[in-house]
């Protein structure tokens, strides 16, 4: 057996064979502090302030080797501590509990004076009131609290209750709970910060979402008064809003902001009709040359009467080029091909389908197929044919249906 001991050893160094063994102390106060550092690690990934005050007394509690524990936040006011959270079932019974800040509580105490306490024997303290204690239905024996403090200001206390082995609270215990809640000090700032954030942003969306419904209801009701002026075109801007949305998705256009952009330049498409006199707008027969002089203006007009809106800015093109052709034979500047943006160049060809296949004072509602003849026939001249084709891919059924659902709201 010598032999073997002396073969086990012979590898060791000399230095390590002579090292005596650590003491027991040394030992769980290096576990204490490996379990304080993965408390700390674990409370700075947490941005949840309910889930992180939770985590702060459970690992509190644990690390002290406690029956249970407590935390409070000082108010608003700076007056008064209020219970956040407590271990087990005293968490419901106590949480949102006031309790002022004097000397006629521990907890009070601790907040008062920016001091941690130790109360080994709460039967006999001059400041422990045993109010709690009458809420709760548990007895406290003694117990440790200290402050949580961020930038030398106190946001509240977290206690600590008996301990499972029944003996006192120490110095050590105290250094260690202290170093926990500087930690846990920060944690609920960063997660208050956190949450107030989410709040802004939430708030932010909101009051944007709401600004967007008052703008659309804005342009709606502009689009209704011009449908309504020209009863010519009476139901047009809902019709083309819905057919040229369903064609730019067809088109491979996701964009949610682009989209938007397009829904409003179809719906303004002719806000510039506004400055035609109601004798051009409102003829029953056809515009002689001058007249038609005046009406090919309303593109132009609509863009100036537009341009320094910034949240219309990208429903422009379609406002100002919808009456641009393909072959450059259109108004009001006589683009051609792709210098005509590809909104524009959508719409444009749903503006047509719309006008053929409905009913005008001069020209009756013509079918489906006639007004696929007729784009056709255009495509290339009138029409961009990438676009021609992408219209003719989506079924008859679809704009049937579009228009039944624009015709019932």
């Amino acid at each position: 057996m010598p032999e073997q001991i002396e073969n086990a050893t012979r590898n060791i160094p000399r230095a390590a064979q002579t090292r005596p063994l650590p003491a027991m102390d040394e030992i769980n106060t290096l576990v204490r502090l490996t379990r304080l550092y993965d408390i700390v690690r674990s409370l700075n990934s947490i941005i949840q302030l309910d889930k992180l005050l939770n985590q702060i007394v459970a690992s509190a509690a644990e690390m002290m080797e406690a029956r249970g524990g407590a935390l409070m936040l000082v108010d608003a006011e700076g007056q008064n501590l209020t219970f956040e959270v407590a271990s087990g079932g005293a968490s419901a019974k106590l949480r949102g509990m006031v309790i002022p800040i004097t000397e006629q509580s521990v907890a009070g105490k601790v907040a008062l004076s920016g001091n941690p306490y130790i109360e080994n024997d709460t039967e006999h303290s001059r400041y422990f009131s045993g109010e709690v204690d009458k809420q709760t239905g548990y007895q406290t024996r003694k117990l440790v609290c200290v402050p949580l403090i961020l930038q030398k200001r106190i946001i509240g206390v977290v206690e600590v209750l008996d301990k499972v082995s029944g003996e006192d609270f120490n110095t050590s215990d105290l250094k260690l709970l202290e170093a926990m809640a500087d930690a846990a000090a920060v944690a609920i700032e960063n997660a208050r910060l956190y949450e107030e954030e989410r709040k802004k942003a939430r708030l932010l969306t909101q009051a944007y979402d709401e600004l967007s419904r008052t703008y659309k209801a804005t342009l709606q009701a502009l689009a209704g008064l011009l449908d309504t002026r020209d009863a010519a075109t009476h139901g047009h801007s809902s019709r083309v809003v819905a057919f040229t949305m369903h064609l730019a998705k067809a088109m491979g256009i996701s964009d949610p902001d682009r989209l938007k952009a397009i829904e409003q330049g179809a719906l303004l498409h002719d806000v510039g009709k506004i400055g035609i006199a109601d004798s051009i707008l409102r003829k029953p027969g056809p515009l002689d040359e001058d007249e038609w002089d005046e009406m090919r203006g309303h593109p132009e007009l609509g863009y100036r009467m537009l341009k320094d809106i910034q949240f219309l800015e990208d429903a422009l093109p379609i406002v100002r080029y919808h009456h641009e052709h393909w072959n450059g034979g259109g108004y009001p500047l006589g683009l051609e091909g792709e210098m005509i943006p590809l909104e524009a160049r959508i719409f444009s060809i749903i503006d047509a389908f719309d006008a053929i296949t409905s009913d005008r004072p001069y020209s009756p509602a013509r079918t489906y197929e006639q007004a696929v003849e007729i784009l056709t026939q255009e495509s290339g001249i009138r029409f961009d044919p990438s676009v021609v084709q992408a219209f003719l891919s989506v079924p008859k059924e679809d704009w049937d249906q579009i228009r039944s659902q624009v015709n019932e709201d």
